[in-house]
């Protein structure tokens, strides 16, 4: 529907001017045009990846991030252009759609499927909110205007939550942490401490809410991040008080000294590449509810069983192979592996099962070849390659799409 928006826009737009060269003299237009290109360009792309590297289900591939900042700058540009004559409550539902677009990146954490480690959750909301509410900020200028983005990216998101419950699908986790992003709105004397008050406020939304369990990630993955972005906010905070400085100045030299003494774990995809399948299997999930989970399957007489593990968000625990059962902590879905021989290389299936549910779960999956273990170092060398430029691509767009905001704010300025 936005592609077609846009895309009249623009055929409206050489029309008029009798020039296809038109656009490019339209920001806000360009802006729009390129983000629908990207984001439409992501899904060839990734069935190129797929081709090229084998399936991918994590969310921060490069195919998929592009879709995503091909969004966010197709939003941007699109709000840029028609804000001047739309009225304030359909303003705030596009920068609700924008706020969205941007917090896209942490989906897999919010409906407890991590595939890297947690402890992402907190920077990656961070930045995906501070990127949107730069945008926000120029692109809707006046009291509340955060506030009000937020009231209605919550009620959308409440009513997505409501639909699914409906329909008997599992839900996300409600978006109690963006709610303090709201505190920007405050009256600060500084941007770089209403910018600071947004992060602090998500930090400690994100902290309290892990603390009683509203959300999927746990506490101590949000601390290492929570903390030093609370320090920040308390430095700015007192810097806007002249007589305070030389103690904001010490609290600032104290928080670098420890900073680097939080450690924080690697990141590491739960899967490394599901490649070419070799079989269909069919595969029986059981989990008991306290943390023993149970992967059982009928493979192929030229494969032989080697072990089997569960992963998540960088963790991997082996479990007994005769038994086909693995002992995790009753936190979340894990994704359990059967893991084999094959005359043609190692080869695996898995199942996602949760671990703090009772279930049994029976699917047929493929028996696939990993692709990081099948592909030789030129096809890894190729995949960085080809995932830089996907990146850079993206990038690219939203720096397009910075530019424009920062443009508007000027115009609306005049």
């Amino acid at each position: 529907m936005s592609g077609l928006v846009v895309a009249s826009w623009g055929l409206l737009t050489i029309w008029r001017a009798r020039s296809f060269l038109a656009v490019f003299r339209q920001p806000d237009l360009l802006t729009a045009a390129a983000g629908g290109i990207v984001t439409l360009g992501a899904a060839p792309a990734d069935a190129f990846w797929h081709d090229a590297f084998g399936r991918d289900a994590v969310l921060w591939s490069p195919p998929h991030i592009l879709g995503v900042f091909g969004t966010v700058a197709l939003i941007v540009g699109i709000v840029a252009g028609v804000r001047p004559g739309i009225p304030s409550w359909l303003t705030s539902a596009a920068g609700a759609l924008l706020l969205g677009g941007a917090l896209v990146s942490v989906m897999e954490f919010e409906t407890d499927v991590p595939q890297f480690n947690e402890a992402l959750y907190l920077p990656v909301l961070l930045i995906g909110a501070m990127f949107a509410t730069l945008a926000l900020r120029q692109l809707m200028p006046g009291r509340f205007s955060v506030a009000r983005v937020v009231c209605a990216y919550g009620v959308a998101r409440l009513i997505i939550t409501a639909v699914l419950l409906v329909l008997g699908r599992t839900t996300p986790d409600l978006p109690l942490a963006i709610i303090g992003l709201a505190a920007m709105d405050l009256p600060w004397r500084r941007a770089t401490t209403a910018y600071a008050a947004g992060a602090a406020g998500i930090s400690l939304t994100t902290l309290i809410s892990s603390s009683f369990g509203l959300t999927s990630v746990p506490v101590l993955s949000v601390l290492p991040t929570a903390l030093p972005v609370t320090v920040v906010f308390v430095v700015a905070a007192l810097a806007e008080s002249r007589r305070l400085r030389p103690a904001a100045t010490a609290l600032l030299l104290g928080g670098i000294i420890v900073l680097p003494l939080t450690d924080q774990d690697q990141a590491l995809a739960h899967d490394p590449g599901q490649g070419e399948p070799v079989a269909q299997v069919s595969l029986v999930g059981t989990s008991d509810g306290h943390g023993s989970l149970s992967l059982t399957g009928e493979l192929p007489r030229d494969a032989t069983p080697s072990r089997i593990v569960a992963r998540r968000a960088g963790e991997t625990v082996t479990g007994t192979l005769g038994t086909g059962t693995v002992r995790v902590p009753p936190t979340g879905v894990w994704f359990v592996y059967l893991e084999a021989t094959h005359p043609r290389g190692a080869v695996e299936t898995w199942l996602p099962l949760d671990a703090s549910a009772k279930e049994r779960v029976s699917e047929r999956r493929d028996l696939y070849l990993p692709v990081g273990r099948a592909s030789g170092a030129s096809m890894s060398a190729a995949q960085i390659a080809t995932g830089a430029a996907l990146y850079a691509l993206g990038i690219g767009v939203l720096v397009l799409a910075v530019a424009q905001a920062r443009r508007a704010s000027v115009d609306t300025a005049v």
